[in-house]
C-alpha cells in the first residue's frame, strides 16, 4: 500500500494525507492546516510571521518608521540608504544639505540619471544588496538608462535576495506573476515561484507583499485567508488594506470587533509615520523636495 504525505503549514509537519480534509489538500502547502490545526485554532506561519515592519523600515535620520508611499522619501545613490522628504526638507532648512546627502553627507550634485547609476554601480561593487536591488528594479520598466530586461530583473533581484534584500523578493514575485498571467498552461511553476517570493517579502513585514497575497486569495476564492493578510497590512498602517477590511465588513466576511480593533492598529502605525517636518514637506510635494537632492 502507498501512503501520501502533505506538509502542514501551521505545524510544519509532514503528515499522511488523511490528517487533512478535502479543501485542505487543495491549498498549496503554505496555506495548508491539518485537522488536528483547525481543532486547535493554529495559525498559518505564514500569518504569524511579518506581522511587524522590519526594523530598517526606518528613516536612516529621523529613525521614524518610514511612510509606505514611496514618493514622501528618497533613496540616496551614494549609501543606498533612505531617508524622508521631512528630513530632507529639515536639512535643508538647517542649510547642511547643500546638493549632499542628508544622511552621509556625500555630494550628490547630480544633473543625469548616468551619475546616480555609477553611484549605485560603486554599490554593487561593495556587495550592498539595495544596490543590486536597485540594478534589478529598473531593468523592469528601464529606467536610469538600463535596458528592459525581465532576464536582468530575476538575475540581479534574485542575488539582492540572497543577500537579505526582502524588496527583492517582491519585485521576484511580480516580474514571475507577470510570466504566470501570461501562460496558457494550467500547471505553472512562475505560478509557484510568484507566491513563494511574495510569501517570503510578507514574512519579512513587507506591506507592499502581504497586500498581494490578500488581493490573490480574494481571486482564488480564499476570502478567509484574503481578509487575515488585509489585516495584517492594515494594522502596519497601509491606509489601502484598512479600505478593504471595511469593504469586507460590509460583505460579512470581517466582523465589526475585528474591523474595529484593526482600525485602532491602524490610527496608532500612521501616528507613528507622521511628523511637523513630513507634513510640511508633504504640503510642498515629493517633486519639489527632490529637487533639494537633484
Amino acid at each position: 500500500m502507498t501512503f501520501s504525505f502533505s506538509f502542514c503549514g501551521a505545524c510544519e509537519r509532514l503528515l499522511p494525507d488523511d490528517a487533512f480534509d478535502e479543501e485542505q489538500r487543495r491549498r498549496r502547502q503554505s496555506i495548508r492546516r491539518c485537522q488536528d490545526c483547525i481543532a486547535a485554532g493554529n495559525e498559518l506561519v505564514l500569518m504569524k510571521r511579518g506581522k511587524a515592519r522590519d526594523e530598517e523600515d526606518v528613516c536612516s535620520v529621523c529613525q521614524l518608521p518610514l511612510p509606505i508611499a514611496m514618493e514622501e522619501s528618497m533613496l540616496q545613490p551614494c549609501c543606498m540608504k533612505r531617508v524622508c522628504n521631512g528630513c530632507i526638507l529639515s536639512a535643508k532648512k538647517c542649510g547642511i544639505l547643500k546638493n549632499g546627502c542628508p544622511f552621509c553627507r556625500t555630494p550628490i550634485a547630480i544633473a543625469k540619471e548616468r551619475d546616480i547609476l555609477a553611484m549605485v554601480t560603486e554599490r554593487v561593487a561593495v556587495l550592498d544588496p539595495v544596490a543590486v536591488c536597485f540594478l534589478g528594479y529598473h531593468h523592469v520598466r528601464g529606467g536610469y538608462g538600463l535596458a528592459k530586461d525581465p532576464k536582468r530583473v530575476i538575475e540581479f533581484c534574485q542575488k539582492a535576495a540572497d543577500m537579505g534584500a526582502k524588496n527583492a523578493h517582491f519585485i521576484l514575485g511580480d516580474a514571475y506573476r507577470k510570466k504566470w498571467e501570461k501562460s496558457s498552461t494550467e500547471v505553472c511553476t512562475d505560478r509557484d515561484l510568484s507566491l513563494q517570493h511574495y510569501e517570503k517579502a510578507a514574512m519579512e513585514g513587507h506591506i507592499f507583499a502581504r497586500f498581494t497575497l490578500g488581493l490573490l486569495e480574494y481571486k482564488e476564492g480564499h476570502r478567509d485567508l484574503a481578509l487575515q493578510h488585509f489585516l495584517i497590512s492594515a494594522k502596519m498602517g497601509h491606509k489601502q488594506s484598512m479600505d478593504t477590511v471595511k469593504i469586507l465588513l460590509t460583505g460579512g466576511i470581517a466582523t465589526e470587533a475585528i474591523c474595529a480593533e484593526a482600525l485602532q492598529e491602524y490610527e496608532t502605525a500612521v501616528e507613528d509615520m507622521t511628523s511637523t517636518s513630513r507634513e510640511e514637506a508633504k504640503e510642498m510635494g515629493a517633486d519639489n523636495i527632490r529637487s533639494f537632492i537633484i
